[in-house]
């Protein structure tokens, strides 16, 4: 092979990585709305808003920005879905289509190296309905999505945006119901019932004192004045309260002797791309664990590492389906190192749990809280707060009343706050499948362990913080790859099925993990897979959906069956097929054949297959064609039509 040649096509997609995104112009009758899309391309149903800021119906949408490549190229643009769309770069209309798009394409059109203006012009169907995604071909590689890679711009977001998620986050339906549809605002905070089970009360008093001090990006309002003897008071009483809301009994603390263990389990689940060991300078982007010690009852931290979200549906921390061994190992590791952390001496009074209740439902903890037995007491309607103005009163303001709760905000929260006040309560009705998919991500912490649109993740930079618990344990530096799967093309790369059953902890229809050779494990974040995942699909602009019953073509399969052969392009050199293992994974080990009906799209597999480079720069995986031939001789040298021989075979191998 040409080896420059093949390498032009992952130049061009990983150029203009830096930012990634484009903005998005909505419009519906007279009113706009502009968010950063990372792509363009959209799956809007009849009946749906196109974004939380404007009605269902009828809508258009401008994506704009930089077209970035880093070689010539003539190019060939085309679209997929429904309405009417034109595309313009550097001022030319380059294609339009209405109806129903892919009938059509562009001429082929010579793009230089650098930086083009383009515009993405996009109109829906009357009843509001709309789906739309964009693709490019060239010589070099076969018709496929353009990648966010190549796109960049200075997008200028409104405020509110910000505000309408610092609303649901905050809680603050809660207390002011009335608005529904958002699917943050059913979220709620963690349950009440086991405190008494599980943390220990000099903890509960200084968080309900002063939460931010314990845990800087906390949601919890500061409910409490610590700075007088009554407010001290009240939290000790509080304290004392929630330590009599107990289910079954604490088990025994973990044997220290565990602790090295669970050290090595603690580096080898990459558990530093979230959060900083006690003893280590404080990272704002990450949770610190030097005060697990003084949360935790040493006999209930190993439950909670079990089923974080058994008392907490909504925790950001995931489920990784530990082993009781595990749990126990990691407990005793996070409080021996978090143990020696020194906290100040408590000055709280005794707590007196009978004025517990009394005082929680004076400050409404059931709003949020559920589970313990205080009432929750209805407070204003959202329509009635609505109408006020957040900046001079209330809870947004920098100077709330004595009664109200103390949030957690900067000014810039504030700020979005206030702003998204003035939009009035539809926003919060309006649910819209990809932007909270783009949220979750950041609030999940997704990117801390998976790279995407050409960043790295988290943990390829803090993974050394912990390499140190593994340097005893001999051959620990002669493992296969263990480079976890990009995001980048997430949403067009997994049926929808199958990415809410990996968030949800079921991997497979058989239980085989796709990757078992990595010490790291996909976690299951339980409350957030359906929408994830039907979110992701519809970022790309993807129907979300499962696989079809396989359709083989029996003679296309074993022309298949025969080119991954080893007398083929080799492919179960590293892959297995079915209960088969690979022949020589030398480096890396591949996904089994067998698992591929269920998991991937058939557009992705053709993607993958011509060059895999150009989707993940540091794979393994070799390239087989170029310019649409193979070197094999099966169907005349045809690559596109010798990987879907392959897909044949592997839809039922």
């Amino acid at each position: 092979m040409r080896t420059a040649l093949s390498l032009l096509p992952v130049l061009a997609l990983t150029a203009g990585a830096a930012r990634a995104e484009l903005a998005a112009t909505f419009e519906s009758g007279a009113a706009k709305d502009t968010r950063s899309d990372r792509l363009p391309a959209l799956l809007v149903k009849a009946g749906e808003s196109p974004t939380p800021f404007l009605p269902a119906g009828e809508f258009g949408v401008t994506w704009t920005g930089k077209l970035v490549l880093s070689e010539r190229q003539r190019l060939i643009f085309s679209f997929e879905g429904e309405g009417k769309a034109t595309l313009t770069i550097d001022g030319k209309e380059v294609v339009t289509e209405d109806g129903t798009f892919g009938t059509k394409a562009s001429e082929s059109t010579r793009l230089n190296k650098g930086e083009h203006d383009i515009s993405i012009a996009y109109h829906s169907k009357a009843d509001g309905s709309g789906r739309f995604r964009l693709f490019w071909q060239e010589q070099s590689f076969p018709k496929q999505s353009v990648p966010p890679t190549v796109f960049k711009a200075e997008v200028t977001v409104d405020p509110a945006r910000h505000g309408r998620l610092l609303f649901a986050e905050n809680h603050c339906s809660k207390c002011h119901m009335g608005a529904a549809g958002m699917t943050e605002l059913t979220e709620f905070a963690p349950l009440l019932v086991a405190s008494g089970s599980r943390l220990n009360e000099a903890w509960i008093a200084q968080w309900l004192a002063n939460p931010s001090a314990l845990k800087p990006d906390t949601r919890m309002p500061d409910l409490i004045d610590e700075s007088t003897p009554e407010g001290k008071q009240k939290a000790a009483d509080l304290a004392a309260w929630l330590m009599s809301q107990k289910v079954g009994d604490v088990p025994a603390a973990p044997d220290k002797a565990l602790a090295e263990k669970g050290g090595e389990h603690f580096h080898r689940l990459g558990c530093v791309a979230c959060h900083t060991q006690a003893g280590t300078p404080a990272d704002p982007t990450r949770v610190p664990l030097a005060n697990v010690a003084f949360k935790f009852q040493p006999g209930a931290l190993a439950g909670f590492l079990k089923k974080p979200d058994a008392w907490y549906a909504h925790i950001g921390m995931p489920d990784f389906s530990l082993s009781d061994a595990e749990a126990n190992e990691i407990a005793a590791f996070l409080l021996d190192a978090s143990g020696k952390v020194e906290h100040k001496t408590s000055d709280f009074p005794k707590g007196d749990a009978s004025k517990g209740m009394a005082i929680a439902t004076e400050l409404n903890c059931a709003a949020c809280h559920a589970g313990a037995g205080a009432p929750n007491v209805a407070l204003a309607t959202t329509d009635a707060i609505f109408a006020k103005d957040w900046a001079a009163t209330g809870c947004v303001s920098a100077h709330p009343g004595p009664k109200a709760p103390k949030l957690n905000l900067s000014d810039d929260d504030r700020a979005a706050l206030v702003a998204f006040s003035k939009k009035g309560t539809a926003p919060l009705t309006r649910n819209v499948p990809a932007e909270y998919a783009t949220a979750k991500l950041q609030e999940l912490r997704c990117t801390s362990c998976h790279g995407m649109d050409g960043h790295p993740s988290r943990l390829d930079a803090t993974h050394l913080e912990s390499k140190s618990l593994v340097e005893h344990v001999k051959g620990e530096n002669e493992k296969l790859d263990q480079s976890r799967p990009q995001l980048t093309y997430i949403g067009e790369m997994l049926h929808a099925s199958f990415i809410e059953g990996m968030i949800n902890g079921n991997p497979t229809s058989t239980g085989i993990r796709p990757r078992p050779w990595l010490d790291m494990r996909m976690p299951a974040f339980h409350a957030y897979s359906n929408g994830l995942a039907t979110g992701l699909a519809r970022i790309h602009g993807v129907e979300p959906g499962k696989p079809e019953a396989p359709a083989v073509d029996a003679a296309l399969a074993e022309i298949g069956k025969k080119i991954i052969s080893a007398d083929g392009f080799g492919c179960i050199t590293c892959h297995g097929v079915g209960t088969a293992k690979p022949t020589a994974a030398f480096e890396v080990e591949g996904v089994n054949f067998a698992l591929s009906h269920e998991r991937l799209r058939k557009e992705w597999f053709q993607r993958w297959m011509d060059n895999p480079p150009s989707v993940t720069p540091a794979t393994k995986m070799p390239r087989y064609s170029e310019d649409g031939k193979s070197q094999r001789p099966e169907l005349d040298g045809d690559a596109a039509k010798q990987f879907d021989a392959i897909w044949n075979y592997i839809q039922k191998p």
